[in-house]
């Protein structure tokens, strides 16, 4: 009964005719500025926590939570139109969707990439909001150990996009010892040469944006358009909407995506990234054009979208029943509830339930005005590729180290992005799978620390593990994950005979 009533006074709260108004204005921000190389939600949170003090709860907190959405779609029309993920959720996104740019058919990529966000988004926190009393003592039961072995998972299922190689595993293995670099869990230094400004690690967007842009700049140089095809093709929205009814042939997919990311996002600290990479693994995996992923598949690009909006309706969910931030981003959100009055975690649900309810449901308008506002920009910002190399390139390399240098404002950072871009093009020029190095490099800080303290739990008796189901849930998942492609050619070589 308290539940249906809290339900209700958020529904009430959700009807002032202010709250359409700021969610469209911070789904425009969130999109332009996620689309931006280097910049995120992250930086219009920050700059917008202040003035947000004046502006009434429901007003701040529906127009902060929309930058967020928006932010996390619009980082993946970077990396479709020139594989530059606007932020590290949307590196998935690349693989196919800048796969199909090159092949003349962005508008179309665009399109899915649109209407899969939006379903993901929606599908999330349909999934929260029927299941938000319960979700609190699931997560709870998630230490260290399950932790890593998400992690593991993760690592796994997205070894599995390119085939499962040797190559892909000696990559990742690096991508986990070059992430490690700076101070241990025990706050001893690794592999700084003695460098101060390299002890909090080797920073996150001027590594993948040299992995990821400038390596592909300097592929670039040797061509004189972006896309291979249809040159001939002129930016439309019919091809952006044929890109949506595209993405309708995959019902099961944007289930299963979603579902994929709202459970990732549950757990502290995995969010989008992780979320975005296993979903587009196990849709190889699943997929008869396996072959065909990362050469233009649409549904590993619907995948990938699916679940790393997905994710943001877990990750919210787990800011406000538990008040553990995800990512940078809810960190923000947890400092916005807490400016008006609100903590994040149990005391929010015992006071203002109400409150939390209404944070729910106004993503359902966030969705909706989502595919409005995304299908609008991208049929303009998509023009870029038209643009000459030789005018395109001096562009996007400017913006690149502006991206890089923003966060610490600091000339090593612009020379880590050069380091990791002269990476970058020799594994692309020897064919090797970036895909391992990145996994790697992202989750090496969670692998270190997780395993650290899962050591320090269960390293005198392993076989506490034994009883929890939880981790028990996540090893029989990772096994099948790992040899899923025997079992699945031996399932097809037994149908044959």
């Amino acid at each position: 009964m308290e539940n249906y009533q809290s339900f209700m006074l958020g529904l009430n709260m959700l009807l002032d005719w202010h709250v359409p108004l700021w969610t469209i204005l911070g789904l425009i921000v969130g999109i332009v500025l996620g689309a931006i190389p280097g910049v995120s939600g992250v930086l219009a949170i920050t700059l917008l926590l202040g003035p947000s003090y004046y502006m009434t709860p429901v007003n701040a907190i529906v127009f902060l939570t929309a930058i967020y959405t928006g932010s996390v779609y619009g980082g993946g029309i970077s990396a479709i139109l020139m594989n530059i993920p606007g932020t590290p959720a949307a590196i998935a996104t690349g693989f196919d969707g800048y796969a199909l740019t090159r092949k003349g058919r962005h508008n179309e990529a665009l399109g899915a990439s649109i209407l899969s966000s939006a379903i993901g988004l929606f599908v999330s926190y349909v999934v929260v909001l029927i299941l938000f009393p319960l979700i609190g003592k699931i997560v709870m039961s998630f230490g260290p150990a399950e932790m890593l072995m998400v992690v593991v998972f993760a690592i796994i299922s997205t070894g599995v996009v390119k085939g499962e190689s040797v190559q892909a595993a000696m990559l990742g293995l690096f991508g986990i010892l070059v992430g490690t670099v700076g101070s241990s869990a025990f706050g001893n230094s690794r592999g700084t040469f003695g460098i101060d400004a390299l002890y909090e690690g080797i920073p996150l967007i001027p590594a993948l944006l040299g992995l990821l842009a400038v390596s592909e700049l300097l592929v670039l140089v040797e061509r004189d358009q972006v896309i291979d095809q249809g040159d001939g093709t002129k930016q439309n929205m019919k091809q952006i909407i044929k890109g949506m009814r595209e993405t309708l042939r995959y019902p099961a997919t944007l289930i299963r995506s979603s579902l994929v990311g709202v459970g990732i996002g549950l757990l502290p600290a995995a969010g989008s990234t992780i979320s975005s990479m296993i979903s587009y693994g196990m849709e190889k995996s699943r997929s008869k054009n396996s072959d065909n992923f990362g050469n233009g598949e649409i549904s590993g690009l619907i995948a990938a979208e699916t679940a790393n909006n997905g994710s943001e309706g877990g990750a919210v969910a787990t800011m406000m029943l538990l008040g553990i931030p995800g990512s940078a981003t809810t960190a923000l959100l947890i400092a916005a509830f807490m400016i008006h009055g609100m903590s994040p975690g149990p005391f929010l649900i015992r006071d203002h339930l109400d409150f939390a309810y209404l944070v729910i449901l106004s993503q359902f308008i966030q969705s909706v005005g989502l595919v409005v506002l995304a299908a609008l920009f991208v049929n303009y910002f998509a023009k870029l590729i038209y643009l000459p190399v030789r005018i395109l390139l001096p562009c996007v390399l400017i913006f690149s180290v502006a991206g890089a240098m923003a966060p610490r404002s600091l000339l090593l950072d612009a020379v880590i992005m050069l380091i990791f871009a002269v990476l970058g093009y020799v594994m692309k020029k020897l064919e090797y799978p970036t895909i391992g190095f990145i996994l790697g490099f992202v989750l090496a800080s969670m692998v270190d620390g997780e395993f650290v303290r899962s050591l320090l739990l269960y390293g005198d008796n392993p076989a506490q593990l034994m009883s929890r189901p939880a981790f028990l849930f996540l090893l029989a998942v990772t096994l099948i994950s790992l040899f899923w492609n025997k079992i699945y050619s031996f399932k097809n070589k037994k149908l044959k005979n």
